[in-house]
């Protein structure tokens, strides 16, 4: 149906335009535009659009806009979905998570940016983006299914030790990525100035300082890794009649292997902008394929 091609469209944009604003958040914060509009929102230095040329300005500016657009698009699909996907639970939920972690999202930066915040609430703002984007990708994933020829609901048959280990890990990740905004945001980014020693030592000297804030996220991420690897392996070994499991987690892998090779560009070259905007990337892709499995495995538990 033409609706339907029409509503999967949407999906796919809503995410999209999700995506995009957590990257124009990194730029923001990594370019020093945070107060490119001054103390002012809705406004940017008291003007509708700005005619400042400083770059940092029209920085902000676009990220506002952009955020915008999403939240436009966000609500529109929330409504859609549930009209179309009314006997869904699932998708319900998730459009109503959208609308909320979006407009949580648009808060938390209005009031970075009025009141001042935290680097605590600063990194929060970056954990919340993670999860506007992952609420609008697990609607795209259950609109094709729901909306494309041919395609069915996924519902792997796992055993609930796996789900378990998909709830776990999705946790542990929002807690990796956490302490990895919390690093940029106290500015630790460069606490360890070589890799894979930090500033020459096995272990950071003084151990509470910022190049201990950025050895304990290299250490939560180390353990990440194994943990993804160790995963995939029980999957292929005992899920081999559920091939979607290991695609994801197979793509998973690959995503956080080259997090973790942007993150030592990130140090290589002192914090060069191309490498944290793909560290924020490869970190989003990654949790929310996360979810997806965490989703996936939930279907199972409950049918």
């Amino acid at each position: 149906m033409k609706k339907d091609r029409y509503f999967r469209l949407l999906s796919l944009a809503a995410a999209a335009a999700v995506l995009i604003v957590v990257l124009m958040g990194t730029l923001v914060t990594n370019t020093g535009s945070a107060y490119g509009c001054g103390h002012n929102w809705p406004l940017c230095n008291g003007q509708v659009i700005p005619t400042a040329q400083v770059h940092q300005t029209w920085i902000e500016f676009s990220h506002r806009a952009v955020s915008g657009i999403a939240s436009i698009l966000v609500v529109i699909l929330a409504i859609w979905v549930w009209i179309r996907l009314k006997n869904v639970w699932e998708a319900r939920f998730l459009a109503i998570s959208s609308v909320f972690f979006i407009f949580l999202q648009a808060f938390l930066g209005m009031g970075a940016v009025v009141w001042g915040q935290s680097s605590v609430v600063l990194a929060l703002h970056f954990g919340i983006s993670l999860l506007s984007f992952s609420s609008n990708l697990l609607i795209a994933f259950i609109v094709c299914e729901e909306t494309l020829p041919r395609a069915r609901r996924i519902i792997p048959p796992l055993h609930n030790g796996m789900t378990w280990n998909f709830i776990l890990l999705g946790i542990y990740t929002y807690i990796v990525i956490y302490s990895g905004a919390f690093v940029r945001h106290t500015e630790s980014s460069l606490g360890c100035t070589d890799f894979p020693l930090c500033n020459g030592h096995v272990f950071p000297e003084p151990l509470i300082s910022k190049a201990g804030v950025q050895y304990l996220h290299r250490l939560l991420a180390l353990i990440l890794l194994v943990w993804v690897i160790l995963t995939l392996v029980r999957c292929l070994r005992n899920y081999q009649n559920a091939p979607s499991l290991s695609t994801i987690l197979f793509v998973s892998l690959i995503l956080v292997l080259l997090q973790a090779v942007s993150g030592i560009f990130i140090i290589e070259t002192k914090m060069a902008l191309i490498f944290l905007l793909l560290h924020a990337l490869f970190v989003t892709g990654f949790f929310g394929l996360l979810t997806i499995l965490v989703m996936l495995g939930l279907r199972h538990y409950k049918r």
